[in-house]
């Protein structure tokens, strides 16, 4: 049976030295700061976003949530970035997404200064990680990696599979693997020999939103699998999240395995609150 990756317990191991690092900072007079700015009425987006601000408050950080609703236009919401980013009392901005329809995320993403892009999503930030120069890594790319690390801290070598090719995931999950020297392949939805050639793969990191869609067929035995997927199902009655691995017949056979949920979402929002601290180091 596979060791189950508890991203919970590691996050918050994480958010510990978050919390000390938070700590040194206002020793030396700097309190950092992010804005959460939420422009839809999606509820998952709004229990989000309120578990963001919950947890920055707990490690000290100071947030605030910019509540706009699904009428806003683009341009209030590009007045306020480009307020947030003249606010030097404000170290990190996040837009969460998805965005009230009609609004163009990537058009008001890139408002935002690269110096406070706290989950690294700018078109400047994610140039400057393919080409190797200082950035801020999205959140939840790096929440895989630090999972996968705690299995296998030297991951030279090993063939890595990434599953889906998007922007916030897919794509900087790919380049953060190759970083550590891995043998990478993205595929996608237009990919052929799925299967076969996940099953030449010493890492998966699934992203691709299809609930149980990695089989243990997938799988070389001994592989780590990373489920990155949040699919939100009705069974007998009652809503449930599963992500994109079929669990309990993938766990026969993988060495690792992180859960849907308790996997990668506290991991992201443990990021997000490194990052923020981080930026705040640069003031």
């Amino acid at each position: 049976m596979a060791t189950i990756i508890n991203g919970k317990d590691i996050a918050n191991d994480f958010c510990r030295t978050i919390g000390e690092k938070v700590d040194e900072l206002k020793a030396q007079k700097v309190f950092p700061c992010i804005a959460l700015v939420n422009a839809s009425s999606d509820p998952a987006s709004e229990i989000y976003v309120l578990k963001k601000s919950k947890l920055a408050e707990s490690l000290g950080i100071k947030s605030t949530i910019y509540k706009l609703g699904d009428n806003v236009s683009s341009d209030k919401i590009a007045d306020l970035l480009q307020n947030l980013n003249k606010d030097d009392t404000v170290h990190a901005i996040l837009l969460q997404s998805p965005l009230a329809n009609g609004l163009n995320f990537r058009k008001l993403v890139d408002l935002i200064a690269p110096e406070k892009d706290v989950d690294g999503l700018t078109t400047i930030n994610q140039g400057r990680l393919f080409t190797g120069e200082p950035h801020v890594a999205p959140c939840t790319p790096s929440g895989v990696l630090h999972l996968i690390l705690t299995v296998l801290e030297n991951l030279s070598g090993l063939h890595a599979v990434v599953l889906g090719r998007s922007s916030i995931v897919g794509k900087p999950m790919a380049q953060l693997l190759l970083n550590e020297n891995c043998t990478v392949t993205m595929l996608h939805s237009k990919s052929q020999n799925i299967t076969e050639i996940c099953r030449t793969a010493d890492i998966i990191v699934s992203a691709i939103g299809k609930s149980k869609y990695i089989t243990k067929d997938f799988v070389k035995p001994g592989a780590i699998v990373i489920d990155v997927g949040i699919n939100r199902l009705e069974i007998d009655g009652k809503k449930k999240i599963v992500g994109d691995v079929d669990f309990d017949a993938v766990s026969e056979i993988a060495s690792a395995i992180s859960p849907v949920p308790n996997g990668v979402g506290p991991m992201t929002v443990a990021y997000l609150m490194h990052n923020t601290t981080h930026l705040a180091t640069k003031k």
